[in-house]
């Protein structure tokens, strides 16, 4: 129940913060760490909510925090076979990865809307997105109270 009510905090903020710097999703370290507790019922219920939160507040069509969510999850599984998953150094990989992967991911989605695609601003966006996806992280494993990593869904 506390867990709950955290996780709806942390949404608020974060889309708050997306608010302030547009372009970098602060709700994608939020996941990682999920995914990392195997917290499986909150998984699912965050990559729905946030994906309608997500795709109906943004320009792109629908699809794009699908993709983006997905992604995640697959660079956990993938990168549980070679690396610490609970290490600083892999949530810098997964920054770096989800940074290169947003141009791509905008411009599929700028094509199927049939929109201007900018790549200076989205490598921009992409560059942040590795910047703080691994400092938020960090931050939020360490503010994540400790009670609530084995508390049942």
């Amino acid at each position: 129940m506390y867990s709950a009510f955290w996780w709806a905090c942390f949404s608020f903020a974060a889309i708050w913060a997306q608010k302030i710097v547009p372009g970098v999703d602060f709700l994608a370290p939020g996941l990682l760490l999920c995914v990392q507790m195997e917290k499986k019922y909150y998984i699912i219920w965050m990559i729905v909510i946030w994906s309608l939160i997500q795709d109906g507040i943004g320009g792109l069509p629908f699809g794009y925090s699908v993709l983006w969510y997905a992604s995640i999850i697959v660079f956990y599984r993938g990168g549980a076979m070679f690396f610490d998953v609970q290490s600083v150094m892999f949530a810098l990989l997964c920054g770096g990865l989800l940074g290169a992967l947003h141009p791509f991911l905008t411009a599929m989605m700028s094509m199927l809307a049939d929109m201007v695609w900018v790549p200076d601003r989205y490598i921009f966006e992409g560059v942040l997105q590795a910047l703080i996806f691994p400092v938020e992280w960090l931050l939020l494993k360490y503010i994540y109270p400790q009670r609530f990593e084995h508390e049942p869904v």
